[in-house]
């Protein structure tokens, strides 16, 4: 019994120990702006396409974007035959990107950065999440 106590109590130690310093990491430093002021999240879609567009071209479907509800911002690079738009994906959907950007006979494809090899964290993304989360809980500032 006095040794089922021991380690209870070395337990519980050891965990207001762990909990301690884990509330202290979370409030070492100010949270990013977008905590502070509790800002919507966005997304990134980047389209490529099919063929080269002129300045016309270019302007007009930056006007287009500029007023769709939910965009954020939008870049068009005429020689790297890209569209980079930000948006808030509850205010409007990739679907709807995707046709506002495929003006008249222009096609355009979405890149999959996931696609890409090259260097991977070896974390998985939601065990971050996780950690990030808890932080965000956690601070008081």
């Amino acid at each position: 019994m006095q040794t089922l106590r021991k380690i209870f109590k070395t337990s519980v130690i050891t965990f207001l120990a762990l909990f301690t310093a884990f509330m202290i990491y979370a409030n070492w430093e100010k949270p990013p702006l977008s905590d502070q002021l509790n800002l919507k999240p966005i997304a990134l879609s980047v389209y490529n396409l099919d063929r080269a567009i002129t300045v016309n071209d270019s302007i007009e479907i930056a006007n287009i974007l500029s007023i769709q509800k939910g965009i954020t911002a939008a870049t068009v690079n005429r020689l790297g035959q890209t569209i980079s738009i930000t948006y808030h994906p509850d205010e409007i959907a990739e679907t709807d990107l995707m046709k506002t950007v495929s003006l008249g006979n222009l096609k355009a494809k979405k890149i999959d950065f996931t696609a890409f090899k090259g260097p991977q964290c070896p974390v998985p993304s939601s065990y971050i999440d996780f950690i990030l989360n808890a932080k965000k809980t956690l601070c008081f500032r």
